[in-house]
């Protein structure tokens, strides 16, 4: 249910008690009547408005309306007189009934003004109102008569307290008397359905002792049927049919049940719900509305008959206890609930669909005889609606800027809304027109009326109104078509009024435009066939129309001419304009509502174009569209909007698929900015070639300047400032290749000339000359050359030799064809042509002097090929030639056997296949090296080395072409050549060097050349697996372990391969080259197993004898185990250095490093400290060299308190140690060393030349030596050493003050010595500068080496480059510019020691 809004409510209309109410009968529901305890009858309207009040003698017993609901007949309790009154007349009468008892009940005919009155003794009377006439019957039923009905037919059954049911006719008869169970109450006539079908009321249907449904079926009245329920229920308060014979119950415990009396399923319940907590007081039922109603507690529920499982809507009255009755009008509008305090309320249920609309206003019947005016805002704003109250329930409404009016019949209600919608309406007044009002339109100052055929156009009287209005008022109302001179006798159908014009049509197909400025028709259309509705815009400057077959168009008065609407519904009811964007309308029907856009200008011309649907709920009716948002009316008045599909935008809606939407829309800008968005070359590209379609040249032009299309904006450019719209839009059909629209488009615009050239461009020579003809003679020559050109092309040379001769025309004789204008190009192309075609056709010397005449090497060419074609081999020959074309010519000759002259142009030859011909006829005329030269310019190297080898015995010349070439033919040829002069392994070389594999080892196997062919199998990049597996098995036949294993692993036979090399590795010999096989062996294999075997092997396990550890190492480098690798690097590094090998321990060390490094992984402290020592030491001779003796000491120093690492060369590093560390200044460190080299191990090991100055040094030592220290007892002075002990101390003294043998740490600052190297404070491992072994710090510059990436300051390492032209650690060649700076030295160590 649409609405549940109180339409009006009386508390206690006639006092406390019980109130019972009746809706009059009848086409129109004027009037509800109602009583209570208060003994009267109210009569009040639809708007709850008291008519009458009719006072009785006692209180009423019943009241009743007659069918047509003329009358309301009313009994009392006291009296047996029945009181009339008559609605029409508003009159009441007394008609006595003849009984003399008290009445019971009442029961007017469905048919006929017969009533039916029953009284308390069981009497009966009749009374018939349009004849008066009475009938009394006495004894009808023993008892009081308490229920009745009459059926269609006009029988009357009757219940009563005497449990008997009788059935009688009109005169009162009794036809039949059924005995009842119980007391019968709710008594109704219906039909039930049968398998027979028969129509009409067939069936009395009751209930009896509030318990069970009693139906008695008239064609069977000895079956009836009597239907019982659950207890749980309640007693059975009262049941209503509805539908296809249904029946709906209601129960007193809240419960309604709906059952079927379908044969086959009387009695089945088909739904049941417990609509109500506490009871159940009344159901009601509406046909119009197909609901059901029931009431109990304090609410009322509504179910839809179509689906009674849904609840439609909930009325509640919650300051009521009690709800007694529910009844709907006939019509359906109204619902009536009274409660059981004596109040009754009056619910409108249904409204007629009207409405009105004029932008930005919506006029909607909000209640019967009330009208809400909304005013739209698209900022839905929700602003309240405005009110106005009227005086009647209208049929019709119309609303302007600024006036309402509202009507019924022929007359008109006219009220004032105001300037703004702040002021409140005003009524203006009212009028009556000649017939009955069928339409009406309001704008701001006239009313145009369409009552019957014709239309009154007349101004709005309203004082209130300006000047203008004023004036307008002066102005006669017009009758139309009166006014309109031979259109008297047509009827006009429709119309529409604007602020400029009156728009009207009629049934025979005029369309009518009225200027309200200058009172006059100004425009006067006629359509084939009459016109049904009309819809203007805003302006009235676009019309849309439905003519009688159903078909809409879109009329343009400016130039009287109409567009069929496509796809058009017919069933459509409406069309609604766009106010915001003019251009888009809809056409609308009851479920769905369709977009369209007219389009004014486009390639198409004027045209309306269908953009989509969107679906419609039912009772929706489409009011007004703003940008896509739709206002709609909804049952009930309200007033909702809705986007159409066609103008969402959604997140579910592909880029794409809104790319299409808004250009349907002509939306372009929005575009615009969607394609932005996307930033897509094909969304740009199709939003430009929509423009292009709709003549939007400027917009188009943006477009492809955006995605930088010059090509198509500079054609753009070029047409934007055509006015001629044909030619414009021709332009536009070519850009869009849509050639044939174009060429029509452009014989239609002011330069026909674009069609000719259009033509030209597409190859349609016929129309091109015909054209011609017309529009531009002097282009016929050349229109017959471009002709002949595609009809030479075409093969149809005759008809090209035509055109070409139309084509000279008159030029012939008159021009030169060596000049450089546009004609005597002209003239060059069409005798070029003659040539060409003269030849196909067979006149070869015409063709050929022509081609002579005009000297042009391509065509030379192209006659040439017309020659060959012919089978003119000479002519053609000489012409290619002269085309220089010399393959073609060399080949001709060639034919002809023309040697000289093949001679002559060979080296223009490019043809490998003409060489190769040449080639053989120097050959077999024993031209060998011209043959040679050929073959080699032909790519026949087989052919080069079979004449080196067979005619000119030159195997090296042959073996350098093999090589090169590695083709087996002439390997094989090469092969066989020296196997001829007994050299088989260079035979066996060049057989595996072109691949011939299989021939080599056949070859080695006769001549025991295995091994050799072994070695050169190796050296083969396209050796198989299966190559080397023989060759392993012949070596194993031979049992030779060493290359049976060797071939093994290169057949990739890992494990027996390995055993085998193991098993070599026991023979002396071989035992280096066995092993070192077997490393690559297991590093290849990837296999632990066999990894732990050699391992286990390497390392004496099986034989107790350990092998070199560098073996050890070896593997673990081929098997990247790098940490395994760098433990094994530290040993084999230590005994290098045991050995007195520093440098190789050094390089060693170094590439371990190196290599974890590489692989991320962990160095190990140890072997960065030996690492350190050992290129400190390397360092010492750099130093010396260089001069620098005190950081050389310094150097030897270190090394020295890791003399135990030194054992083989202990004395002569501690020599040297004392020597400069005497030379530098650093007594105590030279005194120290030289005692320790006077102990009695190394004493006499000392050189001899140093010997007394060691013992010297001994002997004299330094005064306060244990005081010195490291850091102090240097002296230096110009490198020499001062031993004046006074002097010593003044020096001592200054060294300590200017003390830079420390630095600080570059993490915690702390000062600890040069060349410490883990700071014992905050503990961190610093790297060392490898031009000088100090460590690293932040006092000094920082760099590394680009090609070891080891660290140094950067001046000392500049200095040391410049000297060595090397990087100290890693010996690479380098240049200073390239050393890389360290910007952060706390993160590049940090780095490195991670």
């Amino acid at each position: 249910m649409s609405s549940d809004k109180v339409l009006f409510r009386h508390d206690e209309p006639h006092g406390q008690g019980d109130v019972s109410f009746a809706w009059q009968l009848g086409s129109t529901t004027n009037y509800l009547a109602t009583t209570g305890s208060d003994g009267t009858v109210a009569i009040f309207n639809r708007q709850g408005q008291l008519q009458e009040r009719i006072i009785l003698q006692g209180l009423c017993a019943g009241f009743a309306w007659d069918c047509d609901g003329d009358i309301l007949a009313i009994i009392t309790q006291n009296t047996s007189h029945i009181t009339i009154w008559d609605a029409n007349q508003r009159k009441k009468q007394l008609v006595d009934t003849g009984l003399r008892d008290a009445p019971s009940c009442l029961i007017w005919s469905k048919k006929v003004q017969i009533l039916a009155v029953a009284t308390t003794r069981g009497n009966l009377a009749l009374y018939n109102h349009q004849t008066s006439k009475r009938i009394p019957i006495i004894g009808k039923h023993t008892k009081r008569i308490i229920c009745g009905a009459w059926s269609a037919e006009n029988i009357l059954a009757l219940g009563s307290d005497d449990k008997t049911l009788s059935i009688s006719n009109d005169d009162g008869d009794t036809l039949r008397t059924v005995q009842l169970r119980d007391i019968p109450t709710d008594m109704n006539f219906a039909e039930m359905k049968t398998d027979e079908r028969v129509p009409g009321e067939n069936t009395i249907s009751m209930i009896v002792g509030r318990k069970t449904l009693y139906l008695y079926h008239l064609p069977e009245p000895d079956s009836p049927t009597e239907l019982g329920f659950q207890n749980r229920y309640g007693n059975l308060i009262q049941h209503k049919w509805f539908g296809d014979g249904y029946i709906l119950l209601g129960f007193s415990q809240g419960h309604v049940v709906a059952i079927s009396t379908h044969p086959r399923e009387v009695g089945q319940e088909l739904w049941q719900v417990k609509n109500h907590r506490d009871s159940l007081s009344s159901i009601a039922i509406s046909k119009e509305l197909e609901l059901v109603a029931s009431c109990g507690d304090n609410n009322v529920k509504i179910h839809s008959m179509s689906n009674l499982q849904e609840t439609v809507k909930i009325l509640t009255l919650p300051d009521q206890a009690g709800l007694r009755h529910i009844e709907w009008s006939p019509d359906g509008q109204l619902i009536a609930v009274t409660s059981t305090q004596g109040a009754i309320s009056v619910f409108v249920t249904k409204l007629h669909s009207i409405y009105a609309t004029s932008p930005p206003r919506i006029a909607l019947l909000s209640s019967l005889a009330e009208v809400a005016i909304y005013h739209y805002s698209p900022e839905k704003t929700k602003t309240i609606p405005t009110m106005v109250t009227l005086e009647i329930e209208p049929t019709f409404m119309a609303i302007g800027p600024y006036n309402l009016a509202c009507g019924m019949n022929n007359r008109v209600w006219f009220y004032d809304l105001g300037r703004s919608i702040t002021e409140s309406p005003v009524m203006l007044g009212d009028r009556e027109y000649m017939a009955e009002v069928k339409q009406i339109q309001l704008n701001t100052d006239y009313c145009a009326v369409l009552c019957g055929s014709q239309i009154m156009l007349h101004s709005i009287e309203n004082t209130s109104n300006s000047q203008a209005l004023m004036s307008s008022q002066d102005r006669d109302p017009k009758i139309f078509p009166e006014e309109l001179q031979g259109l008297h006798d047509t009827i006009i159908t429709c119309l529409n009024l604007t602020n400029d014009f009156l728009c009207f049509g009629t049934d025979v197909g005029h369309l009518i435009h009225f200027s309200l400025e200058h009172w006059s028709t100004i425009i006067q259309y006629r359509h084939t066939i009459g016109i049904k509705a009309i819809f203007t815009d805003l302006e009235g400057t676009r019309v849309a129309f439905i003519d009688e077959h159903n078909q809409g168009y879109v009329y343009m008065p400016c130039i009287e001419e109409t567009i069929t609407i496509p796809n058009m519904s017919k069933q459509a009811i409406g069309i609604l304009w766009d106010f915001s964007q003019p251009s888009v309308f809809v056409v609308f029907d009851s479920k769905i509502c369709t977009t369209y856009i007219f389009v004014r200008h486009s390639v198409d011309g004027k045209c309306v174009r269908k953009i989509g649907e969107t679906t419609l709920l039912s009772d929706q009716i489409p009011l007004m569209l703003n940008d896509g948002e739709l206002c709609l009316y909804s049952t009930g008045g309200k007033l909702t909007s809705i986007v159409l599909e066609t103008h969402k935008f959604s997140v579910s809606l592909s880029s794409f698929e809104q790319l299409e939407q808004l250009i349907k829309l002509q939306k372009y800008q929005e575009a615009w900015d969607l394609c932005k968005n996307i930033d897509d070359n094909e969304n740009w590209s199709k939003l430009g070639e929509a423009c292009i379609n709709d003549l939007e040249v400027v917009f188009a032009i943006r477009v492809y300047r955006k995605i930088g299309d010059a090509g198509m904006v500079k054609a753009l450019e070029d047409i934007k400032h055509h006015e001629d719209l044909n030619l414009l839009s021709g332009h536009c059909a070519l850009l869009l290749k849509r050639y044939d629209e174009a060429k029509q488009l452009f014989a239609k615009s002011n330069n026909p000339l674009e069609a000719l050239d259009l033509c030209r461009d597409l190859l349609q020579w016929e129309q091109a000359m015909a054209l011609s003809n017309n529009l531009a003679p002097d282009q016929m020559p050349f229109i017959a050359r471009e002709y002949a050109q595609q009809l030479e092309l075409n093969g149809n040379y005759i008809e090209a030799l035509v055109n070409y001769e139309k084509a000279l025309g008159d030029y012939r004789s008159d021009i030169d064809i060596l000049g450089d204008d546009t004609y005597s190009e002209h003239l060059r192309l069409a005798k070029a042509g003659i040539a060409r075609v003269s030849i196909r056709c067979g006149n070869f010397s015409t063709g050929i002097g022509l081609a002579m005449e005009l000297n042009d090497k391509q065509l030379f060419y192209e006659c040439a090929e017309g020659l060959e074609s012919m089978n003119q081999i000479a002519e053609a020959a000489q012409l290619y030639e002269k085309s220089e074309n010399y393959d073609k010519a060399c080949t001709f000759y060639i034919q002809l056997k023309q040697w000289n002259k093949v001679d002559k142009i060979l080296p223009h030859v490019t043809s490998l296949k003409l060489h190769a011909i040449h080639a053989k006829a120097k050959e077999s005329e024993g031209k060998y090296r011209d043959a040679i030269n050929s073959y080699k310019l032909a790519n026949d190297l087989d052919s080069v080395v079979r004449i080196y080898l067979d005619y000119l015995a030159d195997p090296h010349s042959a073996s350098e072409i093999v090589l090169d070439s590695r083709s087996v033919d002439s390997g094989r040829m090469l092969a066989k050549f020296y196997q001829s002069i007994g050299d088989h392994e260079s035979a066996l070389q060049y057989l595996i060097v072109c691949g011939c594999i299989d021939d080599a080892f056949t070859l080695a196997h006769k001549h025991n050349k295995l091994k050799t062919y072994g070695e050169l199998l190796e050296q083969y990049d396209g050796a198989k697996t299966s190559d080397f597996l023989t060759l392993a098995q012949y070596f194993e036949n031979e049992k030779y372990t060493l290359l049976t294993g060797k071939y093994y692993f290169l057949a990739k036979e890992y494990a027996k391969a390995l055993k085998l090399l193991i098993k070599a590795s026991s023979f002396g010999s071989e035992e280096q080259q066995a092993l070192s096989l077997a490393i690559d062996c297991v590093a290849s294999a990837d296999d632990d197993k066999l990894a732990a075997q050699l391992i286990e092997f390497l390392l004496g396990e099986n034989d107790g004898k350990p092998k070199d550890p560098k073996l050890l190492f070896r593997l673990y480098m081929a098997r990247k185990q790098f940490r395994e690798a760098a433990k094994t690097s530290i040993i084999i590094s230590s005994q290098e250095q045991i050995s007195g090998n520093y440098r190789i321990a050094h390089d060693l060390l170094y590439s371990m490093y190196q290599e974890l490094r590489r692989n991320n992984l962990t160095i190990a402290s140890d072997m960065k400290t030996n690492l350190n020592l050992l290129h400190r030491y390397i360092l010492v001779r750099t130093h010396v060299k260089r001069g620098d003796h005190l950081l050389a000491a310094r150097l030897l120093v270190e090394v020295a308190k890791n003399i135990s690492q030194f054992p083989s060369h202990i004395v002569p590093i501690l020599t040297s140690t004392v020597i400069e560390c005497q030379r530098s200044g650093m007594k105590k460190s030279a005194f120290t060393y030289a005692v320790m080299l006077m102990r009695s191990e190394y004493r006499d090991q000392i050189d001899p030349k140093y010997a007394k100055k060691i013992e010297s040094i001994v002997r004299k030592a330094p005064k306060n030596i244990k005081q010195l220290n490291d850091f102090d007892d240097e002296q230096i002075t110009n490198g020499a050493v001062n031993n004046d002990d006074d002097d010593n101390d003044v020096q001592v003294s200054k060294r300590r003050s200017t003390n830079d043998d420390a630095s600080p740490c570059p993490f915690c600052n702390f000062n600890l010595n040069n060349f410490e190297v883990n700071c014992p404070q905050c503990k961190s491992a610093l790297p060392i500068c490898i031009a000088t072994g100090k460590h690293l710090s932040n006092y000094k510059d920082c760099c590394q080496c680009p090609e070891c990436l080891f660290p140094g300051f950067k001046d000392d390492l500049i200095q040391l480059i410049e000297f060595t032209k090397e990087c100290p650690m890693c010996n690479e060649k380098i240049d200073v510019n390239r050393l890389e700076d360290i910007s952060d030295l706390q993160a590049y160590i940090n780095e490195i020691n991670s």
